[in-house]
């Protein structure tokens, strides 16, 4: 009796066309139990996880902003190292030379990775120029994390964090992007409505500024 395959439970004798064809089934049988965990695998990273439309986005070079009414989360991609990104996040002493609406910036206490800075903004509010001063405390946690929150100042409260993320382009591959997250909760004094129009507006430019001066160093300390 001749040799035989069990195709779908009924033993038939083997031919050359058979035998190609039991090939073929068992490569995608195995394909079938191997293939997820390596897809699962390449959509795993910091920007993979999120929404499609926010990684198109992100991708896209584009700063996206979620939340309304003092309650934001702000993200963009840039390609340059952590490092870079930390040296630019960190540089409170010029955030006036690269940020939008900041008149002036000064780091005046440092103990450790504990410091506290003062900044002062100017926004135009219809015809009137609006100057403000806020006094904010930071705990650093290099290269992940800053965490921030106000001591005094013009607004009735602040705190959040930038979160640091490395992001490669595959599995196992060096990074060549970094996503920062900016979380924030924020409230007035006075003016709920206006001030977070012009709070929101103000966000998405300060990441847009962020990424540039970032990446303008990296060019920069290349070449």
């Amino acid at each position: 009796m001749g040799k035989v395959c069990l195709l779908w439970c009924f033993p038939v004798p083997i031919t050359p066309y058979l035998k190609k064809y039991c090939s073929i089934a068992i490569a995608v049988v195995l394909l079938t139990i191997y293939v997820p965990s390596v897809s699962a695998k390449l959509f795993d990273g910091p920007v993979d996880r999120l929404p499609t439309l926010e990684r198109a986005a992100l991708r896209d070079g584009k700063v996206t902003l979620a939340g309304r009414e003092g309650n934001y989360t702000a993200r963009v991609l840039i390609k340059a190292p952590a490092a870079k990104v930390w040296e630019v996040l960190t540089d409170y002493n010029n955030f006036e030379q690269f940020l939008p609406n900041v008149a002036s910036s000064e780091l005046i206490q440092a103990n450790g990775n504990q410091k506290v800075f003062e900044q002062i903004n100017s926004v135009q509010v219809l015809v009137i120029n609006k100057k403000t001063r806020i006094r904010i405390a930071v705990t650093e946690s290099y290269p992940q994390q800053i965490n921030f929150q106000i001591v005094n100042g013009d607004l009735k409260s602040l705190n959040g964090k930038w979160t640091i993320q490395p992001v490669s382009p595959y599995p196992s591959a060096p990074a060549d992007q970094v996503l920062i997250t900016h979380q924030v909760s924020v409230q007035p004094l006075a003016g709920g409505s206006i001030f977070y129009g012009i709070y929101e507006d103000t966000l998405q430019k300060t990441l847009a500024a962020i990424k540039q001066e970032t990446e303008l160093r990296f060019l920069q300390a290349k070449s």
